[in-house]
């Protein structure tokens, strides 16, 4: 029987390079023992295909993309027999043509199957209790507790939640986000001593390049039964369902009050909201905090989000310049919007813009129009139409941006009026 030994928990190159090989050479998952290095000595015996091994270069391994996905996330489960059995299925795919599309109820996709329903499940509490730790901005490092090995798989929703330094510890893996670079250390359990000593290495090099990220793409299904506003905004977090995921740094969703009574929506997030992952920080931020405060509101006590929930730019002499989102981006995102507002159920929805306004009342909107009026706008909601922050702050002139500021105010102040009428 041959052994193959792993350079750690979650060593998905050696995995894939031992299945691939045995694979195509037909070897049967019972001809094969597999396990993780426990020692210095075992690390020097990691498996590689040596010379005379090798398969022919050009044979190709064709594995359909669902079992690609079960096999990132079923390397991240707890069970020690994980390697065996996802090998069992590759053997039978390649082999005996097993078509995963109608053999559910096999034995070897349901026990792949209950590996990945755990890797989900332990995975979405991972974001979960992440969030919640470092929604605190003087926390820094989290001790975790996962069953699963899920530290690297999430390192790039990690990155993305929170741009500011963190580091998170477990049993097996400690990880750590400098604001730059990301970074990997041992653990604290004795089978982390197997794996590199004498401090920590960034991600991208050696053993670290090759690990994915874990990717649990929402289906509007799921997002329409989410119970918490932070489990949404981890389903969020992993959004593709428009071509915004990818030049953006990262998902920027809602925060406030899950109880607010005013549920502020703007366009999209701009540049610094894009790198901080938060909505309204940047100067259009700074211009709303101040007209809520003059209008006797505080941002503590409301719900800010944008009806697109990625910063679409163009680059121009080394800057990211704001670009209006396309109708497309926002059809996709209107699900997390709705869903914001089928959790928060505000009594209040002031749209700051023409692409809120439309994405809530799903027809063209003139703000010169519908502006600084309240009206019923279903679900048990009323509405106000207004301007943005940042159309202030593009005006030409001073006594321009100070005439419109102070409506802005008034609108806001119709707010504080409408809810001081609700109590």
């Amino acid at each position: 029987m041959a052994q193959i030994i792993l350079a750690h928990q979650v060593d998905l190159k050696t995995w894939r390079q031992a299945a691939r090989h045995y694979a195509l050479a037909g070897t049967p998952p019972e001809g094969l023992s597999w396990r993780v290095a426990q020692s210095a000595e075992d690390t020097q015996q990691v498996f590689q295909v040596a010379s005379a091994e090798q398969t022919d270069p050009n044979a190709v391994l064709h594995l359909p993309r669902r079992l690609v996905e079960w096999i990132l996330l079923g390397l991240q489960a707890s069970s020690p027999e994980r390697f065996d059995a996802l090998y069992r299925l590759v053997f039978r795919v390649v082999q005996d043509h097993l078509d995963l599309t109608t053999a559910l109820d096999d034995p070897d996709v349901r026990s792949v199957m209950t590996l990945v329903e755990a890797v989900k499940a332990e995975t979405e509490q991972f974001r979960l209790e992440f969030s919640r730790v470092f929604a605190d901005s003087t926390q820094t490092v989290w001790s975790a507790t996962p069953t699963a090995y899920v530290v690297e798989g999430n390192a790039a929703y990690c990155m993305a939640r929170y741009a500011r330094p963190w580091e998170i510890r477990t049993a097996y893996r400690s990880m750590k986000w400098d604001g730059r670079a990301l970074w990997f250390g041992a653990g604290a359990a004795a089978e982390a001593t197997a794996e590199p000593q004498g401090g920590w290495q960034q991600a991208g090099q050696g053993m670290w390049q090759d690990w994915p990220r874990t990717v649990l793409v929402p289906d509007s299904a799921e997002v329409e039964t989410t119970p918490s506003l932070d489990a949404l905004a981890v389903e969020a977090m992993d959004c593709r369902s428009c071509a915004l995921w990818r030049p953006a740094s990262r998902t920027v969703f809602g925060e406030g009050s899950p109880t607010a009574r005013v549920m502020l929506v703007g366009e999209q997030p701009g540049d610094q909201e894009d790198q901080a992952g938060r909505p309204f920080v940047g100067p259009a931020g700074q211009v709303l905090e101040r007209a809520l405060e003059e209008a006797g509101l505080n941002r503590n006590t409301v719900y800010v989000t944008n009806a697109v929930k990625h910063f679409r730019f163009t680059w121009r002499n080394g800057r990211r310049l704001h670009q209006k989102p396309e109708q497309e981006s926002v059809q996709a995102c209107q699900m997390w919007l709705d869903a914001e507002r089928r959790l928060i159920q505000p009594a209040l929805i002031v749209m700051m813009g023409v692409t809120a306004a439309q994405s809530l009342l799903h027809r063209p909107v003139t703000i010169s129009r519908e502006r600084s009026r309240i009206f019923p706008l279903g679900e048990g909601s009323q509405g106000l139409v207004t301007v943005h922050p940042s159309y202030l702050l593009r005006l030409p002139s001073e006594a321009d941006k100070q005439r419109e500021y102070a409506r802005f105010v008034e609108d806001l102040g119709r707010v504080k009026t409408f809810m001081d009428s609700l109590t």
